[in-house]
Parts: structure tokens; C-alpha cells; sequence
């Protein structure tokens, strides 16, 4: 009914995050990437040690390997 009368665009208020919110969603996004990375290194290095008949013990090598890796890749420079 009154639908001519909107103005054009978005109405969405779009509100700025803090500087410790952001930060911390940060960390959060960040952390969870890492957990996943030694996860999936974990259980593909599980698979290949039950495969190969190995203790899984040291499938947590693989999930170390695979973190370093992650790590290694996502900074920038030595100092960042």
C-alpha cells in the first residue's frame, strides 16, 4: 500500500565493531582455522597409521606436521 513511499536503498543499520570485538573475532576465526588444520591432519595421518598397521599415537605427528604447515603459510613475514 504505502510501498512508493520508501525511499531508495538499504535501510540496514550497519554498526561498527570495537577495537576488542574485532580483535577477538580475530583470535576466534583464527583459532578455529588451526584446530581444523590438526584436525584433518590428525585423521588423515590416523587413516595411514591404521592402514600401516602403526601405533595412532603417532597420527598426533601428522596433526603437528599439518599445523606448522598452516602456520607457516598464513603469516606474512617473520615479523607479523
Amino acid at each position: 500500500m504505502n510501498e512508493g513511499l520508501k525511499p531508495p536503498g538499504n535501510n540496514k543499520v550497519i554498526k561498527e565493531r570495537g577495537f576488542f570485538a574485532s580483535l577477538f573475532i580475530g583470535l576466534v576465526r583464527d583459532l578455529f582455522k588451526f584446530v581444523m588444520a590438526f584436525a584433518v591432519g590428525t585423521g588423515a595421518s590416523a587413516i595411514a597409521c591404521w592402514y600401516y598397521g602403526l601405533p595412532l599415537v603417532l597420527s598426533l605427528v601428522g596433526g603437528f606436521i599439518v599445523l606448522a604447515l598452516a602456520l607457516a603459510l598464513t603469516t606474512d613475514s617473520i615479523f607479523s
